[in-house]
């Protein structure tokens, strides 16, 4: 019986070790009271630095991600792996010649130790850069989950990532340049050549938040960016195990019968938050006016 538990707690060990898409230790919400239990009454402390992303349906197609890897075709073509790095990054954007023009000619010049305004950009504006896009407030996170809807044919998720040590966190530009002049990703395409190296290190990445708004929008929505760094990438997984011992990200699978009760609580609650205010500045303060005067 001990030789028994003994393999199955070993089990567990390479379970762990060999996770993706933070799916060890994901938590359901199903009802609102774990909801509130599990989300609202813990996004209330604000001595814990907590950042939330809502995605709309659950499915290992749909991993955490930024958004330049989404297409590893455009990304390094018919090549079976590449190493991605700053230098990598920036060429990327110059081979769109009127895009990295407009930019430059508009926002001043990008170059590899300065790239964290580029990148901001890129992301919100071409949809392509090494950043994620996560929240300060819960009610953003689920709205951009959420999509207002009423009803849904799948469940929904909500990462949450907890901020313990401060070295892992920053609103210093500086640090921020660092850090991407840093970056190291490998991306392995298996099924597209033999040639991928033999000496892959398969780590997990290196998980920091950057809070520096660029824009008002950002801002308005409370955005900041997740940055995964230094690990490899295989077809569209990578290990999880390290990112979420060192910022405990947590994935937390919303139940399809309890989603239209969030999509009314963020209506009710924080109208100027709805789906349809958030990329609009403008009308989400007007929203909020005027929640404002009915309240009083």
């Amino acid at each position: 019986m001990d030789d028994i538990l003994s393999k199955l707690d070993r089990l567990d060990d390479i379970v762990d070790e060999m996770d993706f898409d933070y799916s060890v230790g994901e938590v359901h919400i199903d009802t609102m009271e774990q909801f509130r239990e599990k989300l609202l009454e813990p996004a209330e402390d604000r001595s814990v630095k907590r950042f939330y992303r809502g995605e709309r349906i659950s499915s290992l197609k749909r991993p955490l991600l930024p958004t330049m890897f989404r297409d590893r075709e455009a990304l390094i073509g018919e090549s079976s792996y590449a190493d991605i790095d700053a230098e990598y990054i920036l060429k990327h954007y110059r081979e769109t010649p009127f895009y990295f023009e407009l930019y430059t000619s508009t926002f001043g010049q990008a170059r590899k130790y300065c790239m964290y305004d580029l990148c901001a950009f890129s992301q919100h504006y071409l949809n392509w850069s090494p950043f994620i896009d996560f929240s300060k407030s819960l009610f953003v996170a689920l709205s951009f989950g959420l999509k207002a809807k009423r009803s849904f044919e799948d469940e929904g998720v909500l990462y949450v990532v907890e901020i313990s040590d401060e070295e892992n966190y920053t609103t210093d530009r500086v640090t921020a340049e660092c850090w991407l002049n840093d970056y190291h990703v490998r991306v392995c395409n298996y099924g597209k050549g033999s040639d991928i190296p033999k000496d892959i290190e398969y780590v997990s990445p290196n998980a920091r938040v950057i809070d520096i708004a660029t824009n008002d929008r950002m801002k308005f929505q409370q955005g900041v960016f997740l940055l995964l760094d230094q690990f490899t990438l295989v077809n569209h997984l990578y290990l999880t195990k390290n990112v979420r011992d060192s910022v405990r990200i947590t994935k937390y699978i919303l139940g399809r019968e309890v989603c239209p009760e969030m999509t009314a609580l963020v209506e009710r609650e924080a109208p100027w938050y709805s789906f349809h205010n958030l990329l609009d500045v403008g009308a989400g303060i007007q929203t909020a006016l005027k929640f404002e005067r009915t309240a009083l």
